[in-house]
């Protein structure tokens, strides 16, 4: 077995719906842990996966000793170390008839990610192909939007960059949750000034119940935190309008929204009167 550091996994690829359950019982049996239960995102909500991600409740002290464990299990057929433990694995019931865009080697690389398991399946939810056209990823920078912006209370007192010497908000971290914070600017050691960077002080415990997180943001129920388009209906519906495109404008300016590219429904339409004034001013600045 080669154990090799960082970067994906090689020789795997895609896994169709119907040979996660096989692949993941067979694993299941030799290691003594409940993975299909505990699988995130969009594992077994499309027709095709490119890997498996699977949460794993386990102290960090313990993860050398599970590491062992999967090199002595005949089914891992590769181990990688990043920030989670990446292995590769022979796909029980490998049907090559089944191919899609991408790569389908009879391989899947199966990610074991330490960490609170019903909390990553709230932060890892994935809708699926009927619920939602976008990746969670969509719906969990929207929720981060909200929570940037929804009852923050900000000091009168500005920086130069704009920020507020203090303020009060709400931010969605993968692994605390909902947390109340106290932000403020991180001063520069020589005392004059302050650097780009800013502390985050918890007010309390972070939210982690699904119904919770959707009381505490304002919104209806924890339905509303589904998709990328049921928290676009949600905004609508529940906050003022000034509110509203404001998260919608920080949602579109973040950096992975603009590299993955803005959803249709935010994008800037040209009206048809829009239209007609462009074609004025063309004209106009020809006879000029």
């Amino acid at each position: 077995m080669i154990i090799s550091e960082g970067g994906a996994m090689s020789g795997v690829g895609a896994i169709h719906i119907s040979e996660i359950e096989p692949t993941l019982s067979a694993l299941e049996k030799v290691l003594g842990i409940d993975l299909k239960n505990n699988a995130l995102g969009s594992v077994g909500k499309k027709e095709f996966s490119g890997d498996i991600d699977v949460a794993l409740q386990i102290d960090a002290d313990k993860i050398p000793e599970f590491m062992e464990r999967l090199k002595k299990t005949p089914e891992v057929l590769d181990i990688a170390k990043t920030g989670v433990i990446m292995t590769k694995v022979k796909i029980v019931g490998y049907d090559p008839e089944k191919q899609t865009t991408k790569p389908r080697t009879g391989y899947v690389q199966i990610d074991f990610m330490p960490g609170d398991p019903e909390w990553m399946k709230t932060y890892y939810h994935s809708p699926t192909d009927k619920e939602s056209k976008y990746k969670g990823v969509f719906r969990n920078l929207m929720i981060a939007s909200i929570a940037g912006v929804y009852d923050r209370q900000d000091a009168d007192e500005k920086l130069d960059d704009g920020r507020p010497l203090e303020s009060k908000r709400w931010m969605f971290s993968p692994t605390n949750g909902l947390v109340r914070v106290i932000r403020t600017p991180v001063a520069k050691k020589s005392g004059e000034g302050y650097t780009k960077k800013n502390n985050n002080k918890k007010l309390q415990d972070g939210i982690k119940n699904p119904e919770e997180i959707a009381k505490a943001l304002g919104l209806d129920s924890a339905k509303d935190l589904n998709s990328f388009e049921s928290l676009l209906t949600a905004i609508n519906k529940n906050y003022s309008s000034e509110l509203a495109k404001t998260i919608k404008q920080n949602f579109i300016a973040n950096s992975t929204v603009q590299d993955i590219g803005v959803p249709s429904e935010l994008k800037v339409t040209e009206t048809l009167a829009d239209k007609h004034l462009s074609r004025i001013k063309t004209l106009l600045g020809n006879l000029t």
